[in-house]
């Protein structure tokens, strides 16, 4: 759907990119993007897989209902605990309804055995209008969604505010969503809670994959870029009440049997869409990844073999399921909104 602009785009005149980016495009008929983040929650010491959610896990993607793609992957957080977490994503609204009422996936989640024992469980499952995402991708790496979808040249990208051009409601809405993070509170292991987030909360999943590349660039990128991006994520994860950020996953990306791919991706909630581009634009350490970034493509043009992605969705509040089960109380939105405990 095209939007009546009431706010301008934010492209310069004239303006054009290093590179040539892309985008999905959604299958006719297609309102909404659903997509799911599942994950087993392993303290340190025990063994880096649960038996009763490696079972759920190779029985709850079978089927009709069956998502379009799914990745992997595995991140250590602030607690000391080890995370392994599986991402899907369903564009047929009403195979991602059959798929959350089918056997396959009802009632393991309800069980009491997920509130005692040592691991913990959680699952944030996002259902997104159209209109409220945008993602950016190259035209030669499978990655993510672009794994099940087909790409068309995005007419947004390569500078500041380019993320809020691509989103179609931006045209007349600006999405503002909670000014302030609230106050962390304490939850308990051995509870089930739902967390109810705030409208316009904004999520951002961005990767970098440096598996194509040769040594030169290799090191290129191990020297000049992923420093920069790891004191980025830092900041996020480590102030955010500063930023805005309420929760930010840094993780490692694997193959479906749990091997590591080289790629890392962040995963990461802002209060709005707004905060996320204060930290894109005006903080030191997103600009340091920025000129980096830029630096790369100037130097390499179009021979450069570092490939880059990110998906961006502005949530509604309402439609979406935010659930942790036994989880330590900064795992998440936990820490932040409005819990229910079942």
């Amino acid at each position: 759907m095209v939007y009546p602009r009431v706010y301008p785009l934010r492209k310069p005149e004239g303006f054009t990119p290093q590179v040539q980016r892309w985008s999905t495009r959604f299958p006719p008929g297609c309102s909404a993007l659903h997509l799911g983040f599942f994950a087993v929650q392993i303290p340190e010491g025990c063994s880096k897989t649960d038996p009763a959610f490696d079972t759920w896990l190779k029985a709850a993607f079978e089927g009709k209902y069956a998502p379009i793609a799914r990745d992997h992957a595995c991140f250590k957080d602030e607690s000391g605990m080890f995370n392994f977490v599986v991402t899907a994503y369903w564009t047929d609204s009403m195979a991602f309804t059959g798929w959350r009422q089918s056997e396959q996936q009802g009632g393991w989640w309800d069980r009491p055995e997920r509130l005692s024992g040592p691991y913990g469980y959680w699952r944030e499952m996002l259902t997104v209008p159209l209109e409220r995402l945008e993602n950016l991708y190259w035209s030669d790496f499978m990655a993510a969604l672009r794994k099940a979808l087909p790409i068309e040249p995005a007419p947004y990208s390569g500078y500041f505010g380019a993320m809020r051009d691509r989103i179609p409601l931006a045209a007349c809405d600006p999405l503002d969503g909670t000014d302030d993070l609230p106050p962390a509170s304490e939850a308990k292991p051995g509870h089930r809670y739902f967390v109810v987030p705030p409208h316009n909360l904004a999520m951002i999943r961005s990767a970098s994959f440096w598996g194509n590349c040769d040594e030169e660039q290799r090191v290129d990128y191990e020297q000049k870029l992923r420093d920069p991006l790891a004191r980025g994520m830092d900041y996020l994860r480590t102030q955010p009440a500063q930023s805005g950020c309420c929760a930010l996953r840094f993780q490692q990306t694997l193959n479906e049997h749990g091997q590591s791919l080289p790629e890392t991706h962040a995963h990461a909630y802002f209060l709005s869409l707004k905060h996320m581009e204060r930290w894109a634009e005006g903080h030191a350490s997103h600009e340091a990844i920025f000129h980096a970034a830029i630096a790369r493509y100037r130097k390499y043009g179009a021979a450069n073999q570092l490939r880059t992605w990110h998906e961006v969705y502005v949530l509604p509040r309402g439609s979406q399921h935010f659930e942790y089960i036994n989880c330590h109380s900064k795992t998440g939105l936990l820490p932040f909104f409005e819990r229910i405990e079942i």
